[in-house]
């Protein structure tokens, strides 16, 4: 029986290959999986290639209920899935994170281009039974983990069918210190350089890095699209208010992961000093995390009773944070992320309303953002003081209304995922279009 989009056109199907998937709890997933509940709208059907799902990990087993019934998702084994889960907390500093930085150089040094590339050859596999048992027009693969691009890149190789990439962040030229080599470094510039090659298209996260990209691959311009991460706007009837009474404490919530760089000690260090001057106890102030928030960087600085840590929650349970919060915090490395990217939770915090402490940096994309919004307070991540001001004038907001939220106007009318889910659905039918560019 053939499907059908809801404008009654046939379904055009794509192998979407990303290792990130739901029930999966993790930084890329939220992009990955609006852009395949929404594609059916804009004519295109996925069959996503994925990795194992393990019971372990941080899951979100609501979120494959929201999914299309002509979505197919099929799984692939990886041998080292079970190594060091996501979601779970990860110290990072001290005795305790040693066998965890010990673990993960050891990865770094012997798996290249990373820890999946142990699944790429049950993925290929796996997608080739996917292309033999429907007809696919195109195949797309998303940047990270860079095993996403070489199952995708190898799989056109062996259908012929077009490729396109979507870049969440630079891979071989990210100016981060993530390989653990100069080789290391120069293997990712070889494996992108030949992903990009077979590619007829290429997204990338914002118009910066999209720009970049086609400079150094030396593209034609119209051949990279900017497409950013966003909201999904079915989670507006997820959001409310739902503070308990005056004589509560304050409180700044915080859910995700931290990783890249994210370092939350000069936040500590500031709430630690407010804490000794007499301006925070715990009857006036909580904060929430929720996420992979080690609670030892807590307690070290003896800030135990002031913070509740919580592991993952699913998708629909961040907006009960966002209910029970007077204010939310954001945070983003500075440098590269701020020019080239967004801090990925920016979106979804801008539903509820309610004011922001961003500790990103100033004029990148999500200060700007947040700045045109209204909603930010805005410090240097590394800044104790301007994060201690900023602190003190978010108490000073206890209890305010949420501020109006209207998706029909600028900016938040260009950055919810069902619109960029269209703009993706095109950069898909100008790669397989008979016409379209061969490299």
């Amino acid at each position: 029986m053939e499907q059908t989009s809801m404008s009654g056109t046939e379904l055009r199907r794509l192998l979407f290959v990303s290792y990130l998937y739901p029930p999966m709890v993790a930084g890329g997933v939220p992009r990955v999986f609006q852009f395949s509940k929404y594609l059916p709208e804009f004519g295109w059907a996925p069959t996503m290639l994925t990795g194992p799902q393990l019971s372990a990990e941080a899951v979100d087993e609501g979120a494959l209920r929201e999914l299309p019934p002509c979505v197919e998702i099929v799984r692939a084994p990886c041998p080292l899935a079970a190594h060091g889960p996501r979601g779970a907390p990860n110290p990072r500093t001290g005795l305790s994170g040693l066998p965890r930085r010990a673990a993960r150089l050891a990865m770094r040094l012997v798996l290249v281009p990373d820890r999946q590339v142990l699944w790429v050859a049950h993925a290929v596999r796996a997608g080739l039974r996917a292309l033999r048992r429907a007809r696919h027009e195109v195949i797309l693969a998303t940047y990270g983990p860079g095993s996403n691009l070489l199952v995708g890149r190898r799989l056109a190789e062996l259908s012929g069918l077009p490729l396109v990439l979507d870049f969440r962040d630079l891979w071989s030229d990210v100016p981060q210190p993530v390989f653990a080599t100069g080789l290391h470094r120069a293997l990712a510039g070889r494996f992108e350089r030949r992903a990009v090659a077979a590619a007829r298209r290429v997204v990338a996260v914002s118009e910066p890095m999209a720009a970049h990209l086609a400079e150094r691959h030396r593209r034609r311009p119209e051949e990279f699209a900017a497409i950013t991460n966003g909201f999904d706007p079915a989670d507006l009837a997820r959001v409310r208010d739902a503070r308990a009474g005056p004589g509560r404490p304050f409180r700044l919530g915080f859910t995700g992961s931290l990783y890249g760089g994210r370092d939350l000690g000069p936040f500590l260090d500031a709430l630690a000093g407010l804490r000794r001057e007499g301006a925070l106890s715990p009857d006036t102030f909580r904060v929430e995390f929720v996420g992979n928030f080690p609670p030892e960087e807590a307690e070290r600085r003896g800030l135990a009773d002031l913070v509740e840590c919580r592991p993952h929650v699913p998708h629909a349970g961040v907006f009960e944070v966002f209910a029970r919060a007077d204010a939310l915090m954001v945070i983003e490395a500075p440098g590269y992320w701020a020019q080239f990217s967004y801090a990925a939770k920016v979106f979804e915090y801008l539903l509820a309303g309610k004011p922001i402490l961003a500790l990103v940096e100033p004029g990148g994309n999500s200060a700007r953002l947040l700045e045109a919004v209204g909603l930010g307070r805005i410090a240097h991540p590394a800044d104790r003081a301007a994060i201690r001001a900023a602190l003190l004038e978010l108490l000073k907001l206890k209890g305010a209304p949420p501020k109006p939220v209207d998706i029909s106007r600028p900016p938040l009318c260009d950055i919810y995922r069902r619109r960029l889910t269209g703009r993706l659905a095109a950069v898909l039918a100008a790669a397989a279009a008979p016409d379209g560019p061969r490299r």
